[in-house]
C-alpha cells in the first residue's frame, strides 16, 4: 500500500504523521491485507485547516482517497472537526463503512460468478 499525506494551510510534523499512520493506515491494511499482497493499492490522505483566520469551530478538514482493484471509483471519505484529531477519528469510522460495504460487494460477485459455473455445468 502507498501512502500519500498532504497537508494545506498548516505545517505538517512527524506528530501528524504518526497520528496517520496509526489511526487510518493500519486499520484500513487490516481491513485490506487479503488484497494488499496482489493488488498495488493508493492510499491518499488531505489534512487541511479550512481557514486562517478562524480559531474556533469546524475547521480542520480530513479526505481519504482509496485507489482499489476492481473499481472504477475510487472509495471516499471525508469529515469536519474542531481539532485534527476529531477529524481524523469521525473520517476513519468513514472510511471503515466504506471499505465493508467494497467488500461485500466483490464477495457478493464472487459468489454470483461461482453460482453460474455451477449452473453451466
Amino acid at each position: 500500500m502507498r501512502t500519500h499525506i498532504k497537508t494545506t494551510n498548516f505545517e505538517s510534523g512527524s506528530a501528524v504523521k504518526t497520528l496517520v499512520e496509526e489511526k487510518l493506515v493500519l486499520p484500513a491494511e487490516k481491513l485490506l491485507e487479503s488484497l494488499n499482497n496482489k493488488a498495488d493499492i493508493i492510499f491518499d490522505v488531505e489534512l487541511a485547516k479550512i481557514t486562517r483566520h478562524h480559531k474556533e469551530g469546524k475547521i480542520w478538514r480530513c479526505e481519504i482517497n482509496l485507489d482499489l482493484p476492481r473499481i472504477k471509483n475510487i472509495l471516499r471519505a471525508g469529515a469536519l472537526g474542531e481539532s485534527l484529531e476529531e477529524a481524523v477519528n469521525l473520517v476513519k469510522s468513514k472510511l471503515e463503512r466504506e471499505i465493508k460495504k467494497y467488500k461485500d460487494k466483490s464477495k457478493k460477485k464472487d459468489r454470483e460468478m461461482i453460482r453460474e459455473i455451477k449452473y453451466k455445468l
